[in-house]
């Protein structure tokens, strides 16, 4: 079980973060600005978890914590702090059954 949550958690949390935070929240930026890149992608975050079949009201969490990681990639100038707080939600989520339902 730990084994699993652990590569899950960090395989998760840098793939996502480099596709949402890395590649598309960089490219928003230059062409709408940070906020308007943060809130695209945002909601692009929860409606890829839709997509997935996860409910709209934790979709509509994941999108509020799309715009917390959107916020700390761009205050911090980088995707690191992002990826380590998804991987933390990500161990969470885990080892609360959530994902495992």
């Amino acid at each position: 079980m730990w084994l699993l949550t652990i590569i899950f958690s960090i395989t998760n949390a840098v793939l996502e973060e480099l596709i949402w935070r890395g590649n598309l929240l960089n490219r928003f930026s230059e062409l709408l600005g940070e906020k308007w890149a943060v809130v695209l992608t945002s909601l692009g975050f929860g409606l890829q978890h839709y997509s997935l079949g996860i409910p709209w009201v934790t979709c509509i969490a994941f999108s509020i914590g799309g715009m917390f990681y959107g916020g700390i990639t761009i205050k911090g100038r980088s995707v690191i702090p992002s990826i380590l707080w998804h991987f933390i939600f990500n161990i969470l989520m885990v080892l609360s059954g959530f994902l495992l339902n």
